[in-house]
């Protein structure tokens, strides 16, 4: 055999540390692919919740995880001109945010509804116009409340705008304890003019799994391909 032949000699060492490292990425990939079918298993069942017909809200229970995409019916009132400003959105082309008004249900809770979308030359007189009085049924969409991330501008209260359906901030801005969901309203109020404007809801839950599984396998992948290069070594460089 010519001296320069390349035989695969890794050694002990090299092995020991690729096999670990080679483990650990294959199990993390594996643990992805399941994430992915947990994933796919909650956007069916959202999807299935979201196209059940509307349910009175206080027959719910308080899992926020079983109400989240679930059609409700609202009985009570509006709170006076008590709306903030969520976010900023376009709709159309027009740029815009949309409007959050306190609603009382008939069992004492307060809730935030989602009226829809209000063009940004008429926010402001929105959020100063009282909302419809006397009872009112509402049916809507629930959606998780949350304080966004340490990326979401903090709120402007001069407006006032929140950035995130932060409902502890917001309440305690409007004096009020609101339940921790938003209801995101269906319809287009009664006597109404053209805003707010209702915004449809869909489910929208991220499923990225499938890509970072193939990110950890390619990474195991690689591994295994720097070790068999690396084991071939030319005869004579024996591990010591």
């Amino acid at each position: 055999m010519s001296r320069n032949a390349r035989r695969f000699r890794p050694g002990l060492a090299l092995t020991l540390v690729c096999a670990a490292g080679f483990a650990a990425l294959s199990a993390l990939g594996t643990w992805q692919l399941q994430r992915l079918a947990w994933k796919a298993e909650l956007i069916a069942k959202a999807e299935a919740v979201a196209a059940a017909p509307p349910v009175e809200l206080a027959d719910v229970g308080a899992d926020l995880g079983a109400l989240e995409f679930r059609r409700v019916r609202l009985k009570g009132a509006y709170q006076g001109a008590k709306s903030v400003a969520l976010g900023l959105a376009t709709l159309e082309g027009r740029a815009g945010s949309r409007l959050l008004t306190p609603f009382r249900l008939d069992d004492g809770r307060t809730v935030l509804v989602d009226r829809g979308f209000v063009p940004e030359e008429g926010l402001r007189e929105a959020l100063g116009m009282p909302a419809p009085e006397g009872s009112r049924v509402v049916e809507g969409v629930v959606r998780r409340a949350g304080a966004g991330s340490w990326a979401t501008p903090a709120p402007d209260l001069r407006t006032p705008r929140w950035y995130a359906p932060d409902t502890e901030a917001i309440g305690r801005h409007l004096g009020l304890a609101l339940e921790p969901f938003l209801v995101i309203s269906q319809e287009r109020e009664e006597g109404a003019g053209a805003f707010p404007q209702p915004i449809a809801v869909t489910v929208d839950l991220p499923n990225p799994h499938l890509g970072y599984a193939v990110t950890w396998y390619g990474l195991a992948a690689s591994l295994l391909a720097f070790y068999i290069l690396l084991g071939f070594r030319r005869n004579g460089e024996g591990t010591r």
